[in-house]
């Protein structure tokens, strides 16, 4: 094409990407093992040491990417950004886990393992289909990357949590034993104890303290060390072992970290939750040697309240929201005991912010919620404010409904009732291991990888300001740094003619950052060169936009409308182009025929004389003699498509389509002139046989036309137009037993046609088949009621019709 060039701008070298992306020592690698850490105030937060040389390597991979790009070498351009993709798609995964956002980093390190495959990858991978509770997928991820890197303990040890989390204790044993053989280290031997300890049996305990043994060994015997022996007892289910290890761990060292804690609750769930006078002194202790526990001053409050100790319930909830302000629990609690109180004016705020802190997650209290819903709805309908009181009562309502109707929530359902007596207080209780380590259930979140981390995926990571900060800066420049990467590799095929793979690169560069220079343009392009209309007009209309004046741009959106007949907006965009774009080779018979598509006949006929005057082809020239036809000029049709014919004796359907404008024109000796002259060059085209014997059928020479008609049906039975005219012939002649079979068959070909089921039915009924008539003719009054106007058609598109 003469006004459509095809051509790729490189992107800009990556030099002022260098040191966008920082480490921001967020961790990758999420804590996995239950116990480890009671529960660590920053989960995702600790320092990531393996992040610093894997910045290292991106750096690295980046000024390789930018030193082919100033080479315009398009193999080697290729060679480094496949080489810098995975390695930027891996730390965008290392930020989705930190981010808890874990089907995202495994949607993340899938894509850069197809493009690097890397034991540390496929384990990283595995820890966080783990997270995202992916058990299977993690044990094959693990089992890959130890092919790697059979030396791997923390895969081993990845592996063995997943055989755990599938219930297969037996082989995850057999792995962490070899793990802990392989590197002892206290985080191995204490899965290895879990392992043993949920075999639920005598043997399995026995072997779980034996590893207890060995992790003294190695780490000597501390407090810590016994809290987390108790949590494996108490998570077993054995709790007067657990009861023994906590306070074993406070003989050794009674400010041992929530040892305390841990004791009092094991005495309140072995006293069926009923506060005894030895719990509430242990979560005072607590609190008294580390007076920023969560838990132990979020349980004193909470017994507090269900004793209706007001002030007492306050102090410990107030500080148990300023240590952890993303629990609604305590603002449910202290909000609960202002209404109590009857002080609405303090409960309000309480109450509305735990609704807010617990979004959609209405299950993670067993429906605690309920209970603002139903106060927030008595302190609004109080206060006049109807239409918002009703909403909340409306959700108690239907939180009450969720609860009697699941028989596993009947603890809230009786906690309610009873307006939290100690007998429920196992509803309400903290006890399950993961919301120990977590301020709520996992929330799964999408896994689109191109996707912003849901809002209530990223309040489960609790991160510090300081922490988003770092990684929204870490996730733009990885998003600069994929999208221009992508880029430059999808130039780089698409100069090597692969507009496939580029049109696929291009596409995941725009997800990943749609302001890469020139993107739109090459995005556009290469779907144009694959046929991929819709998405070239997606980009191309936005490359226009960019670009007003590019006349070569215009012309290919242009083109991309008349491909998928969109004529009026290919109209359009052909417009600025001009008498340039009339006289382009391609450009102007499309433009021309999407004027005349549209019935504007005037210009597709300015547009036509413009392209058709130029030096064109015969074939080029048998196009602009068909579209005369379409605009209605036959005089110029027939002159171009003998000019066509002239300069190519040969040309096939140069007479054909000449025939086609003298029907037209009803100049029926000149069309059956044409027909012969068709037939001399292919002497068994159906099409010219046929429309030659249409010719016959209007200049009354029946006999001859039936003979081209029964040539034609012999040749392609399938040629509908000429089953419909042999059989009116046959009928014509009283020949209806022959005649029946052919309409027949024209009615199974084109059965949108109404005067074939017309005459159909008209044969039907001379043969005394009234109830075949019947049918026939309600099917011809349907379709007759249906038919729009349309201009008058001859030859194969409209054979002859009497109704």
């Amino acid at each position: 094409m003469n006004a459509v060039q095809f051509q790729f701008l490189h992107g800009p070298i990556y030099g002022r990407l260098l040191g966008v992306v920082m480490v921001c020592g967020i961790a990758a690698t999420p804590q996995f093992v239950a116990g480890l850490s009671a529960y660590n105030q920053t989960p995702a937060s600790s320092r990531n040491q393996s992040s610093i040389p894997l910045q290292a390597e991106l750096n690295r991979r980046v000024e390789a990417a930018n030193a082919a790009q100033s080479s315009q070498n398009a193999v080697a351009i290729a060679q480094t950004n496949r080489r810098l993709i995975p390695i930027a798609l891996r730390m965008m995964a290392q930020l989705r886990a930190a981010e808890h956002a874990y089907p995202q980093a495994v949607e993340l390190y899938r894509q850069s393992i197809e493009l690097e495959d890397n034991p540390e990858t496929r384990t990283e991978m595995a820890i966080s289909a783990l997270q995202a509770q992916q058990p299977d997928l993690a044990i094959e991820q693990a089992k890959k990357a130890l092919a790697g890197d059979a030396r791997s303990s923390r895969t081993y040890l990845i592996l063995g949590q997943a055989y755990i989390d599938k219930q297969d204790f037996q082989q995850a044993a057999e792995v962490l034993t070899q793990a802990a053989e392989q590197k002892p280290e206290i985080e191995t031997y204490y899965s290895l104890a879990i392992c043993w300890l949920s075999t639920k049996d005598a043997a399995g305990k026995r072997k779980a303290d034996a590893v207890f043994e060995q992790m003294k060994e190695l780490a000597g015997d501390s407090g810590s060390l016994h809290v987390l022996m108790g949590r494996a007892y108490r998570d077993a289910g054995m709790m007067p072992e657990a009861v023994r290890e906590f306070q074993r761990a406070i003989e050794l060292d009674p400010s041992t970290p929530h040892a305390h804690y841990f004791l009092g609750l094991a005495h309140l769930s072995s006293n069926e939750w009923k506060p005894t006078p030895e719990v509430e002194p242990e979560f005072e202790k607590e609190v008294q040697y580390h007076p920023k526990d969560f838990l132990a001053n979020y349980m004193l409050g909470f017994m507090a309240s269900s004793e209706r100790q007001y002030a007492v319930a306050e102090k410990y909830l107030k500080a148990a929201s300023e240590i952890d302000p993303t629990w609604p629990e305590p603002y449910l609690f202290m909000g609960l005991n202002a209404y109590a109180q009857g002080d609405s004016k303090a409960a309000e705020p309480l109450l509305r912010k735990a609704v807010e802190l617990t979004g959609t997650d209405e299950a993670r209290g067993t429906f605690q919620i309920r209970r603002a819903y139903v106060d927030l709805g008595r302190i609004l309908l109080a206060s006049g404010r109807e239409q918002e009181a009703d909403s909340f009562i409306a959700k108690a309502r239907d939180l009450q409904n969720k609860t009697m109707i699941d028989s596993q929530q009947r603890t809230t359902a009786m906690f309610m009732a009873q307006a939290g007596s100690s007998s429920a207080m196992a509803a309400v209780v903290p006890l399950d291991k993961r919301q120990e380590n977590q301020a709520a259930p996992l929330v799964k979140g999408s896994a689109d990888p191109f996707a912003p981390v849901d809002a209530a995926v990223l309040q489960q990571a609790k991160l510090t300001p300081e922490q988003l900060d770092a990684v929204k800066e870490q996730d733009q420049g990885l998003r600069r740094i994929l999208g221009q990467s992508l880029s430059d590799l999808a130039t780089s095929e698409a100069i090597q003619r692969d507009y496939a793979s580029a049109l696929t690169h291009y596409q995941e560069a725009e997800r990943w950052n749609p302001d890469v220079s020139d993107l739109d343009k090459n995005l556009g392009q290469s779907a144009f060169r694959v046929k991929n209309y819709p998405e070239a007009i997606r980009g191309l209309s936005r490359a226009v936009a960019q670009q007003p004046d590019s006349k070569a741009l215009r012309a290919m959106l242009g083109m991309a409308y008349f491909n998928i007949d969109k004529y009026g907006d290919a109209s359009t965009a052909f417009y600025p182009l001009g008498i340039p774009g009339m006289e382009d080779a391609t450009v102007g018979y499309a433009w021309a025929a999407s004027l005349a598509k549209t019935g504007d006949l005037p210009h597709a006929s300015e547009v036509l004389s413009r392209y058709e005057s130029q030096n064109l082809p015969p074939d080029a020239m048998l196009l602009a003699g068909q579209l005369w036809i379409e605009i209605g000029d036959y005089a110029k049709a027939i002159d171009v498509l003998h000019r066509a014919a002239a300069a190519n004796p040969s040309l096939q359907k140069a007479h054909y389509y000449a025939g086609l404008a003298d029907i037209r024109w009803e100049h029926w000796s000149d069309a059956h002139t044409e027909f012969e002259a068709e037939l001399a060059l292919t002497p068994r085209d159906p099409d010219a046989t046929y429309e030659m014997g249409f010719v016959d059928l209007q200049e009354s020479k029946i006999d001859d036309a039936a003979k081209l008609f029964e040539q034609v049906v012999a040749e392609q039975p399938d040629y509908a137009n000429a089953q419909y005219e042999l059989g009116k012939i046959l009928i014509d002649r009283g020949q209806l037993r022959e005649a029946v079979p052919h309409l027949e068959r024209a009615a199974r070909l084109i059965p949108d046609k109404d005067y074939v089921h017309y005459e159909l039915q008209a044969a039907y009924r001379k043969e005394s088949r009234v109830a075949d008539a019947d049918r026939e003719l309600a099917v011809y009054q349907e379709l007759k009621a249906k038919a729009r106007p349309h201009l008058p058609q001859t030859s194969a598109q409209a054979p002859t019709q009497n109704p």
